[in-house]
């Protein structure tokens, strides 16, 4: 384990239903936690879902911080409810998540992690009015596995992009250009996977929450 995280022996899952229609499930460790990370997976129609091997590297980062990490299903995805579609909605999950996330701690601060589509819902869901103490955005494509431009909201001055060099659908020189005021992490010689890159991208992910959540 990486030195100054915290010492965390074993960590548990638990499993959660949020709104009465998300299957989810919380990372907790073992010490006192200090935050609560909520986690949105990749796009469910090309085998994204909470259990993705990038979204759990990412809550198993967070729980070695002595974070509560909380990942979920979107709508239709595993054992939620509901009806998936398209990204026309799923934006409301993410809302959704961080507020059974702030019912599960309300006395400590709440990141918000989204990969590709994930990272997509949760910028949707941001310039809706949502907030959250931190923010990291993965992969988040401009564009989507058709080729086409992705809708994307205005992104907030600061934002902290972790970006691939090589990303297929929004590489980090492109993601530079489109939002020059964002804060761009580039991992080179990856691609959107980040295959053999997602040590560098988790460390990339928990040290910018580490800057708020402590």
């Amino acid at each position: 384990m990486a030195r100054g995280f915290h010492d965390t022996l074993c960590v548990r899952e638990e499993a959660q239903r949020i709104a009465g229609r998300l299957e989810g499930t919380l990372r907790v460790p073992d010490v006192e936690s200090r935050a609560i990370v909520v986690i949105a997976h990749p796009l469910p129609t090309h085998g994204g879902e909470m259990r993705n091997p990038l979204v759990a590297g990412i809550a198993r980062a967070c729980a070695e911080r002595g974070w509560y990490a909380l990942r979920f299903n979107f709508r239709g995805v595993g054992a939620s409810a509901g009806t998936w579609t398209g990204g026309r909605e799923e934006h409301d999950d993410v809302g959704a998540a961080v507020t059974h996330a702030r019912r599960l701690a309300p006395t400590l601060a709440v990141g918000l992690v989204g990969y590709s589509f994930g990272a997509l819902m949760a910028l949707r869901w941001l310039s809706r009015g949502g907030h959250v103490d931190a923010l990291v955005l993965v992969g988040l494509p401009l564009r989507s596995v058709t080729g086409r431009d992705n809708d994307l909201p205005p992104l907030p001055d600061g934002t902290f992009l972790v970006a691939a060099e090589h990303d297929q659908f929004g590489a980090a020189a492109q993601l530079r250009e489109r939002f020059p005021r964002a804060r761009v992490a580039e991992v080179r010689g990856a691609d959107h996977f980040f295959v053999g890159h997602r040590d560098e991208m988790a460390r990339l992910v928990t040290e910018e929450l580490a800057r708020t959540l402590g």
